[in-house]
């Protein structure tokens, strides 16, 4: 898995870096970087629908990402990210 930006040497050494992380620090990683995407994406859609609430907009990303409408009973528990 070669990036066609990075240089060989580069790339093997981040390997060997997370070889000897482990699988805990690994999934942190993970998790941060997958963390880390949801929040572009949401900023994205937040920037191109500046006209929606903050609860329609995390309503219709949640539906967007997920593939799927939330029951309606769940409109009232989206967290306010802007408090």
């Amino acid at each position: 898995m070669l990036s066609a930006d990075t240089a060989f040497e580069v790339e093997k050494a981040l390997f060997e870096s997370y070889r000897r992380m482990g699988p805990q620090n690994r999934s942190a990683i993970g998790f941060e970087l997958s963390d880390n995407m949801r929040d572009i994406a949401f900023n994205a859609y937040r920037s191109s629908n500046p006209e929606l609430s903050m609860q329609v907009l995390q309503l219709n990303f949640l539906e967007r990402v997920l593939g799927w409408r939330l029951p309606q009973q769940s409109n009232n528990a989206v967290i306010d990210l802007e408090k």
